[in-house]
């Protein structure tokens, strides 16, 4: 196979690299900056013990309607035949238009040019584990039925840039799939944190962002009920995942979910933080629709590092069986959260 992949410095995008050029797999990467960019992933993943013998990196910008990429680009990428598609422009309060012209619009301009200027033939996306849940897109106004032809714009209205961005890109990228007749799986991680061994965690990740919050006086109280869940999953495991797919064809045509099997309330992995960290938790809870409403004061946002956006997140309902869960060996939940732990108080406080 000769696989490019989006999002190749970003935390999962790294771990994909690293998986696929351990397999000696052909790789290119795509990157905006590949002159800035490339020498310190090289690094990287030489730190890792890998050998980048494998790796190239060509210039591209998924927010760019012709996504940037040269002629001269063009014809190296003549024979890739698979996309691993992680890259995402993540930020929270972004605006619509921010948000649709690199995870819509630059999805479906990539798709579309590989079928036609290379030899693609097997796409694999990355969504969320929110995309499972569908009372919830149908309380959003997403129809299962019809979903491309849900109201776009009062689902940004509702859920910010970020996330309905996300959830309009899965549903065209797929029909566009289907309609290119491409091999195709989508991928829909729970939220990450670092890998098992280690922890190794970027700081704009929302787990460390939860850590600093917590280490720093930040979360004042414990937000939602203990029955509220934001289910987790290592990096490196979410990594492997994508790449036993590659050949594997009964992940052709297939959502699969991918976290691990412990499930903890949320208040209870804030408390495992803080045994961790040394200070006392917060003692008292908010309900999600209070504290949503006091975050629309922008001043108190950004005194909490908090956004309304991520308290959607933040759920009762428990995850999808209907689509594939692997539970093949991890650690257990808490060890893991530990390990992050561990990294981003050595790192970043």
């Amino acid at each position: 196979m000769a696989i490019l992949v989006t999002g190749a410095t970003g935390f999962l995008g790294r771990f994909v690299l690293l998986e696929l050029l351990q397999q000696k797999q052909d790789v290119v990467a795509l990157l905006r900056n590949p002159e800035q960019q490339m020498s310190s992933l090289c690094k990287w993943l030489e730190e890792k013990g890998c050998n980048t013998e494998h790796l190239q990196c060509i210039q591209g910008d998924l927010a760019q309607s012709d996504l940037a990429i040269s002629t001269s680009d063009w014809q190296r990428l003549a024979q890739v035949d698979t996309l691993i598609h992680t890259g995402v422009l993540f930020a929270w309060n972004l605006t619509t238009t921010q948000a649709r012209a690199t995870n819509v619009d630059g999805s479906l301009s990539l798709i579309q040019f590989l079928k036609e200027r290379t030899k693609l033939q097997r796409v694999i996306l990355i969504s969320g584990y929110m995309l499972t849940l569908k009372a919830y897109l149908q309380q959003c106004g997403i129809d299962p039925a019809q979903p491309l032809q849900s109201n776009w714009q009062q689902l940004y209205s509702k859920l910010g840039g970020y996330e309905a961005s996300k959830i309009e890109a899965h549903f065209r990228s797929l029909a566009l799939a289907q309609q290119l007749k491409l091999d195709w799986t989508v991928i829909h991680p729970a939220t990450l944190i670092g890998t098992e061994n280690t922890g190794e965690i970027p700081e704009h990740q929302v787990f460390t962002q939860i850590v600093k919050q917590i280490a720093q006086g930040q979360m004042l109280a414990l937000p939602g009920s203990a029955q509220h869940t934001l289910p987790w999953v290592s990096v490196d495991y979410v990594a492997r995942g994508i790449t036993q797919c590659l050949k594997d064809t009964s992940s052709y045509q297939q959502e699969i979910l991918l976290v691990h099997p412990q499930s903890l309330s949320f208040h209870y992995s804030v408390r495992l933080i803080a045994k961790q960290l040394k200070i006392q938790p917060p003692r008292f809870c908010v309900p999600l629709p209070v504290l949503a409403n006091l975050l629309k004061w922008k001043p108190l946002a950004q005194r909490l590092n908090l956004s309304r956006e991520m308290l959607e997140f933040l759920r009762t309902e428990p995850l999808n069986k209907s689509y594939t869960v692997s539970h093949a060996s991890q650690a257990p939940l808490e060890e893991q959260l530990m390990q992050s732990v561990t990294w981003v108080k050595q790192h970043y406080l």
